[in-house]
């Protein structure tokens, strides 16, 4: 039976370990933390994640896991609401945008791939290096000195990627990095049961705050790269408190002591130069770190797992050329990779310039109410957002 390691639990990992055992090929996890229920992960699923999951039968499994639909999308500038966007659940069906406890659905992956006993979960094992022979990727050494050999090495390692350093792959970085502080903290009694996701601008702060499954509000405040460093013992209240609507200053106000400490995510964002090696292919954000704008992190590596699947399993199950194959998921995946962080940054360089020239603060309070006031407005917004909501190419389980 071919051996396959994957490094890294994340949803490129856990999903890929699961769906590789379930296809008899021996699966060795490795997630160097002890737990899933760590720092902030991303937990929106669109419905280009949700067709994904759809395919890999793993759908009525996720339903059943803590998660909400998100209601609506609404956007504030210089604290006034200017459009709500309402999301077309109904229309949409199965593919309605929801929220996920992403620790919930990794632990339940794992489970399920544990009922294979073809594969072994390692947590709490970080890896150093990884074991070469003859030029070829042959397995990975851990921490503790101990060497594990593999007929492929899958790098689900995330945006630090560790595979993707050690194999010597160059991340080509695209003008789009910053900084993130996630904060977390009771949501309002009239935001409990709903998700309505808000974007908040100013002149000073760009925000994002949402009641997620757990009726509590996650916020993300949005910095300038290398800024947090500077500023680590700063009390944040203000940078949260200046963009946010009266109702929100309100509640901030009153829930001031159980605001968390602040989680930092460092947003990086770029393609690798190559995603493979002789036995080594990286996938999600080893591969490509996106930017959490529309939440495509989680979504793309998703859609990768599954091409990686369609490619890599018939090869590793009749002996035919690992290599040929996962250069082929490279290519295959690379199209609407580009294409995401190309749509991506055209909404960060939205962002910036609301932030940089303050006179659009003003135009947009002004204009956007009255537009949004039209269907045609809000059926343009969600037009525009199309190729991120449901993705550019056509993925479809094969195996």
């Amino acid at each position: 039976m071919k051996h396959v390691i994957i490094v890294g639990a994340g949803p490129a990992g856990a999903t890929s370990a699961y769906l590789f055992a379930k296809h008899g090929i021996a699966v060795t996890l490795i997630e160097k933390e002890n737990s899933f229920d760590r720092v902030f992960r991303g937990e929106a699923l669109m419905p280009l994640g949700l067709e994904a999951l759809k395919e890999m039968g793993l759908y009525d499994d996720v339903v059943t896991l803590p998660n909400r639909h998100v209601n609506s999308w609404d956007m504030y500038v210089g604290n006034r609401q200017i459009f709500q966007v309402f999301e077309p659940q109904e229309a949409l069906g199965y593919q309605a945008v929801r929220v996920v406890s992403q620790p919930a659905y990794l632990d339940m992956l794992t489970q399920k791939a544990s009922q294979f006993e073809h594969f072994t979960m390692r947590m709490d094992t970080a890896v150093r290096d990884l074991l070469w022979e003859n030029g070829c990727v042959v397995g990975v050494t851990l921490q503790n000195g101990e060497d594990i050999q593999a007929d492929l090495v899958l790098g689900c390692d995330g945006r630090g990627s560790i595979t993707r350093t050690r194999a010597n792959i160059k991340l080509d970085l695209l003008p789009e990095s910053y900084d993130i502080l996630w904060f977390k903290f009771p949501s309002p009694q009239q935001q409990k049961g709903s998700t309505d996701v808000m974007f908040m601008g100013s002149v000073k702060y760009t925000t994002l705050c949402y009641n997620s499954w757990d009726d509590n509000m996650r916020y993300a405040l949005l910095l300038p790269k290398g800024s947090y460093s500077k500023q680590k013992d700063r009390d944040w209240f203000d940078a949260l408190y200046e963009p946010a609507p009266t109702w929100l200053k309100e509640h901030l106000s009153n829930v001031r002591s159980q605001i968390s400490d602040p989680d930092l995510l460092n947003v990086i964002v770029g393609r690798a130069s190559e995603w493979t090696k002789p036995g080594l292919l990286l996938l999600g954000d080893a591969a490509h770190p996106m930017s959490p704008i529309r939440a495509q992190g989680i979504n793309l590596a998703l859609r990768d797992v599954i091409c990686a699947a369609n490619h890599l399993i018939p090869a590793l199950k009749k002996d035919h050329d690992l290599d040929a194959a996962a250069t082929a998921v490279y290519k295959e995946r690379l199209p609407e990779i580009k294409r995401a962080q190309q749509l991506q940054l055209r909404e960060a360089q939205g962002q910036t310039n609301e932030r940089l020239r303050p006179f659009l603060i003003g135009m947009a309070k002004m204009t956007a109410p009255i537009f949004g006031r039209f269907e045609w407005a809000k059926k343009a917004w969600l037009d525009q957002q199309k190729e991120l909501r449901f993705g550019t190419t056509e993925v479809t389980l094969k195996i």
